[in-house]
């Protein structure tokens, strides 16, 4: 299961999908996408993001993260 975190203090969203080592990033805008050696999506930051914005999304976040989970064969 995707682990979301939110750190205040410099207003980044995490969305860590694996503990493997990224490799390889995409940033567009205020969005980091890190890829492991097999271009899967390891993790997801969102900069700037206040916490409001947050709280409002996390058990949207939540639940999409669980149906793509119960999805993936």
């Amino acid at each position: 299961m995707a682990k979301i975190t939110y750190d205040k203090k410099t207003k980044i969203l995490s969305i860590r999908f694996s503990d493997k080592r990224s490799v390889d990033s995409d940033v567009q805008r205020n969005v980091v996408v890190d890829y492991d050696k097999e271009s899967k999506i390891v993790n997801i930051d969102i900069m700037n993001i206040n916490f409001e914005e947050f709280s409002k999304t996390k058990n949207w976040l939540s639940e999409v993260l669980k149906v793509g989970e119960e999805t993936t064969v």
